[in-house]
């Protein structure tokens, strides 16, 4: 045990070296990337419509595709306009080059925005402490419950996380490094998520920026005739479809106005749905939707207290005011909704990413303990989930038990590597591989068992007598097995 505890921890230093050297970051933000693809868009089109604002994304880019209309989305003959249409239009761009415009149009605009959210978080992560924090902070948010069901859910919300994230990056390069030259960059990433979700860009994008340059009393920038003339683009962009709107659909006034304050919570669209809870509603909802890397939230807060919100680094206060003012405003706010969050989770990635390295310069022994009675459990679970996945490949889908266990030797390997390195107190070496156990057994459970277990619910009467003996011999002599694969079926809708 001594010996592989050494080997281990001679591996660590070395893999730490290799990360944060330029060509070391290059291989192993490749390498994440890749395995967050397969998670991303494995079986992408497979999944079951399940959630109300999926269908009707895909019903209105079906009507925008088939009747040649773009500028008026309509869910059936009624004109849809309580949003803007950026979303619909690169659902509806996607659906005709490739002639599909069925759920996996829509839903590839948000894998491909979640892809690209992890990019910038690579690279804003990179920008604030070198690859070490820019790869635990993508693998942070590559692990929020939120981010992976939103990556492959056809709806707006992932296009808005990853256009606002990616100008509070532009913000930040721009205040931090005094890039001018990037502000017409900014003003067009600040136009087209105005043309994603309209108002909830005051929260996203504009709160965070307010509130870094009050704190800062830098508020005067703000008069500053380049940053006019940006802003200016960026409405202009962003509201230019709403002008259309009004000068050719007839009542298009009066459906704008009931929609505009519908994300402020003051009223009540006739096509929209409320949720009014109370201002602490969303302290018990993050830490299900950020799990797992919710467990770093201890971390987080710590962090938070002993550096007084960052205070003598801005670029780090900057990254948490990207998470605590959404956070705050939409508490807030009457009307709530758990996709709300998806907003806050980049800034909390890349401060749950600080607040582990830090916790490993300053805790010491303690964060070895921690890393041991946290990190071994999730690399057990890790394995007792990828032995799940074989065992329905092997009883359901009846593969030999040699294509089984090759299918499932890599994140096997993984999460078996993970629980030594957690043991070890090697926190790289247990990160990296468990990460990468965590996004191929996320590819595999979503885009391949999930959407199996879902079809071979729907078409039991359609099957074979013998595969419907074999799945009556496997529900009466495994019933365990067979509740927990009803449970997987019908867990394809997270309730939001």
């Amino acid at each position: 045990m001594l010996c592989i505890r050494a080997v281990l921890q001679g591996l660590e230093s070395r893999f730490c070296a290799f990360a944060v050297s330029r060509r070391g970051f290059a291989l192993s933000a490749a390498l994440f990337l890749a395995a967050l693809a397969l998670a991303l868009f494995l079986g992408l089109g497979t999944e079951t419509l399940a959630r109300i604002s999926e269908v009707r994304c895909v019903q209105v880019v079906k009507r925008m595709v088939e009747s040649g209309d773009w500028l008026v989305p309509r869910l059936g003959e009624i004109a849809r306009l309580q949003k803007p249409p950026l979303f619909y239009w690169a659902g509806a761009a996607v659906a005709t080059v490739t002639s599909d415009s069925s759920a996996w149009s829509v839903r590839f605009v948000s894998a491909c925005a979640a892809f690209g959210l992890a990019g910038v978080m690579l690279a804003w992560g990179r920008a604030l402490g070198g690859g070490g924090l820019a790869l635990a902070a993508a693998a942070c948010l590559a692990a929020m419950q939120q981010f992976g069901s939103s990556g492959r859910r056809g709806d707006a919300e992932m296009l808005l996380a990853f256009l606002s994230t990616a100008a509070l990056l532009c913000f930040d390069r721009m205040h931090a490094e005094r890039r001018a030259k990037l502000l017409p960059v900014f003003a067009l990433l600040l136009g087209l998520a105005i043309l994603t979700k309209a108002t909830a860009v005051l929260i996203t994008v504009a709160a965070p920026i307010a509130v870094f340059l009050a704190l800062r009393r830098e508020l005067a920038v703000l008069r500053d005739r380049r940053v006019l003339a940006a802003g200016g683009a960026a409405l202009a962009l962003g509201l230019s479809w709403y002008l259309a709107i009004l000068v050719f659909v007839p009542g298009a006034f009066e459906t704008l106005r009931d929609a505009l304050f519908l994300p402020l919570g003051a009223d009540e669209s006739q096509a929209g749905s409320t949720h009014f809870k109370w201002p602490w509603w969303y302290f018990s909802i993050l830490p299900v939707r950020a799990a797992p890397a919710s467990l770093l939230l201890p971390l987080v807060i710590w962090r938070l207290w002993v550096t007084r919100v960052y205070r003598d680094d801005p670029r780090m206060r900057f990254a948490s005011l990207a998470f605590l003012v959404p956070l705050a405003v939409f508490s807030v706010l009457p009307q709530k909704q758990k996709h709300y969050t998806l907003s806050m989770m980049p800034g909390l990635a890349l401060c749950s990413a600080e607040a582990l390295l830090a916790a490993a310069r300053e805790l010491g022994p303690r964060f070895t303990l921690a890393i041991r009675a946290l990190g071994t459990p999730l690399a057990l679970a890790g394995v007792a989930a990828t032995v799940v996945l074989a065992l329905f490949f092997l009883w359901v889908e009846r593969w030999s038990p040699g294509a089984v266990t090759a299918g499932a030797a890599v994140p096997f390997a993984l999460f078996v590597l993970a629980a030594a390195a957690a043991l070890a107190g090697a926190r790289a070496a247990f990160g990296a591989s468990w990460i990468l156990g965590f996004l191929l057994a996320l590819a595999v459970g979503r885009g391949v068992v999930e959407p199996r277990v879902e079809s071979l619910a729907r078409s039991y009467i359609a099957m074979s007598l013998d595969e419907r003996e074999n799945l009556i011999l496997l529900a009466r002599d495994r019933p365990w097995f067979a509740r927990l694969m009803l449970r997987l079926g019908s867990s394809g809708e997270d309730g939001d």
